[in-house]
């Protein structure tokens, strides 16, 4: 077999998809490419023997190099990638990065908002049309995305939540045609390439709105469209969901969490959420939550929620870091 740098890019892909293993492998072909591709990339798989450790390692070493020039080129452009790419590998080697990356890859659309304060964003937004409004969440960070929802109407919140859920790809010519409605209001907008939003979006950033904006967006959904609502509901965990989670990942998320942020989020929940986070911590340790919860007095309803929402944030933060496993769908939780 060549070196890695004489590999075809339908080979190197192939070698990269085979190190990954099957499980994940499979789950990147369904999200990533089209079956034209994904037949062209079966064919070269069936069409390799063995590969070489070394050839293996340097298949893997470019790739993590490309992620990480395309997360520099997205977050701070190529004056940004470049110097962040130079720091890390030379001179060299980060402009052959760069260069694969410039050839490999178009900007993402609406790549400008993402870099602009949520507040600004929403006035700059807020009149356009919902679908239009929606697909500029499906391309924003989840955290800008959350921000902007939790700022609109509730009538206009259950109906763009809904949009994002419902989109899936979005042609050129769409994006085309939104980018320059928008060019009116902002010069500087990227290219457009084919979108992905749907239900994993809307579930990203609903897990990062308030809760209270996102029971109104659930309950006005629910009315609306049961069937959609209930798919949500499926990946959407909420902080009385910690009880599907086993005993280990329990002990792991309290390792995390702010004593204070605890008291205040077990006052706003059920009997057997609050005996289940009794049952993971030590005799001392539960005994002292339970005397700062029984003697916190009053607490706003907000100051609830905000307390829970932070503790699902460490959980989905251990989730995707692979510390613990949200169940999903039906699925059972496990600790990784």
């Amino acid at each position: 077999m060549p070196s890695a740098s004489k590999l075809t890019g339908l080979q190197k892909t192939a070698i990269l998809l085979i190190s990954l293993g099957a499980d994940l492998s499979a789950e990147l072909l369904k999200k990533h490419f089209h079956q034209e591709d994904i037949e062209k990339i079966s064919q070269q798989i069936t069409m390799m023997d063995t590969i070489p450790r070394e050839i293996q390692d340097e298949v893997l070493e470019e790739f993590a190099q490309l992620i990480q020039a395309r997360e520099y080129l997205m977050v701070g452009g190529i004056d940004y990638a470049k110097e962040m790419l130079q720091k890390a590998m030379g001179d060299h080697k980060a402009l052959e990065i760069l260069d694969k990356v410039q050839h490999s890859i178009k900007n993402r659309p609406f790549s400008s908002l993402r870099k602009t304060d949520p507040k600004h964003l929403l006035s700059f937004i807020r009149d356009e049309h919902p679908q239009i409004i929606a697909l500029i969440l499906n391309h924003l960070h989840p955290e800008q995305a959350s921000l902007v929802l939790s700022a609109l109407s509730p009538e206009q919140q259950s109906d763009i939540a809904r949009r994002v859920a419902m989109t899936d790809r979005v042609s050129p010519e769409m994006m085309r045609e939104v980018e320059n409605i928008l060019e009116r209001k902002l010069s500087v907008l990227e290219t457009s390439e084919p979108s992905s939003g749907g239900i994993k979006s809307l579930v990203d950033i609903l897990n990062r709105v308030d809760r209270g904006t996102e029971k109104t967006i659930l309950e006005e959904l629910e009315v609306s469209d049961p069937d959609l609502t209930e798919e949500i509901r499926k990946l959407l965990f909420v902080f009385e969901d910690i009880v599907k989670l086993p005993d280990p990942s329990i002990q792991r998320v309290l390792r995390e969490v702010d004593p204070k942020d605890l008291a205040k989020a077990m006052r706003g929940t059920n009997d057997d959420v609050q005996e289940r986070i009794f049952k993971n911590m030590s005799k001392r340790a539960s005994d002292m939550l339970r005397d700062e919860i029984k003697y916190m007095g009053p607490i706003r309803l907000r100051d609830v929620e905000d307390s829970q929402q932070k503790i699902v944030q460490i959980i989905r933060r251990l989730d995707e870091a692979g510390e613990i496993v949200i169940a999903r769908g039906g699925e059972d939780a496990i600790i990784a």
